[in-house]
């Protein structure tokens, strides 16, 4: 009861953060952990309940307490490992189409290896050792909950309508190999075009700028697209520096300030894929730009890879944050360590 007591108070408190600011990594993070243990602390009760159910046997019983949980982690974990070969045939052997079997192959070692330290002690291993692996399998598992609060908060963030008029649709840029747009970007483009559609009098901000290995920027390859597809010259706006997401978001700005004439604030809406939306929306805040993100749809199978990069972008973004897990993980493990 104390704990569910706890965990709806930080689930009030996450709420009233991302009431103020729905881009608020701290209030997202805070009501997603506090929302999932909720639902994990109400179905272990259910399942605990129907294992003393005399309506079924003792074989069903243990089926529904010990096997269920292990069968539902084992199916995760081969879903992000087998992700990768789905990966790899369509996109190519990057180490970014790597990234799900890793946290899959992770995960199937961290879980079983921390439990089992946990239960058998040091035994031959030095202490300095057996700490030392504790310190590390508590942060990775850690770091994995934390994904799972942020895959949760991301989702959470896309679910929100935005249904205000806009006034500026800022579709951010992503990499180019000729002046025609690839797929990633026209699903950004797009996306921007659906809300164009619905706001005549929106001025549309193409941001990106050209890198090295670019023959033009991304903006003018965007801007190309947007006049194929009938929008007026006159209402695109160029933003052609950028090479960051953060950069878009500043740069953006810039654009939308100087061309702004009446009184107020402007309405910014920014459209970029749905993976990228959460950061983007971070990044924007960052710049002091009051904008809300939209994303495009993302082919299933590249989801769990990019998902894990935004991750850890969002990690080295936040080096304090991160800083602070691995210096309280680390207090964790030295004060257990020391005899009492």
């Amino acid at each position: 009861m104390f704990v569910t007591f706890v965990c709806l108070a930080l689930l009030a408190v996450g709420g009233a953060v991302l009431v103020k600011e729905r881009r608020s990594m701290f209030g997202g993070l805070l009501f997603a952990f506090s929302g999932m243990l909720l639902v994990f602390l109400g179905l272990v009760e259910a399942l605990t309940r129907l294992a003393n159910s005399s309506a079924i046997g003792d074989t069903a019983s243990l089926v529904i307490v010990y096997g269920l949980f292990p069968l539902i982690f084992l199916a995760i974990v081969l879903a992000f490992i087998f992700n990768t070969r789905t990966m790899s045939t369509k996109e190519g052997r990057s180490f970014t189409a790597k990234l799900s079997a890793m946290l899959g192959l992770n995960v199937l070692i961290a879980v079983p290896l921390f439990f089992y330290l946990i239960v058998m002690g040091n035994g031959p291993l030095p202490l300095v050792v057996y700490n030392l692996l504790i310190f590390l399998l508590i942060l990775d598992l850690l770091l994995v909950l934390l994904f799972a609060c942020y895959l949760f908060y991301s989702w959470m963030y896309q679910m929100l309508p935005v249904k205000k008029q806009v006034d500026y649709i800022i579709v951010l840029g992503s990499g180019i190999r000729s002046e025609e747009v690839p797929p990633l970007l026209k699903s950004r483009l797009d996306k921007g075009l659906e809300y164009y559609h619905k706001n005549k009098d929106a001025y549309i901000v193409v941001s990106g700028g050209q890198g090295p290995d670019e023959p033009v920027s991304e903006a003018f390859a965007m801007k190309k697209y947007l006049l194929s597809q009938g929008v007026p010259d006159e209402r695109i706006l160029v933003e052609d520096r950028s090479t960051t997401t953060l950069e878009n978001m500043k740069f953006s700005k810039e654009v939308i300030t100087k061309h702004w004439q009446k009184a107020g604030t402007p309405s910014v809406l920014f459209s970029t894929n749905n993976y990228h939306v959460l950061r983007g929306a971070v990044y924007a805040r960052k710049a002091g730009l009051k904008a809300e993100g939209v994303g495009a749809p993302t082919a299933f199978y590249f989801l769990p890879s990019a998902l894990i990069r935004e991750y850890i972008a969002m990690l080295v973004h936040f080096k304090w944050f991160t800083g602070f897990l691995v210096i309280l993980c680390l207090a964790f493990v030295i004060r257990s360590a020391l005899p009492i």
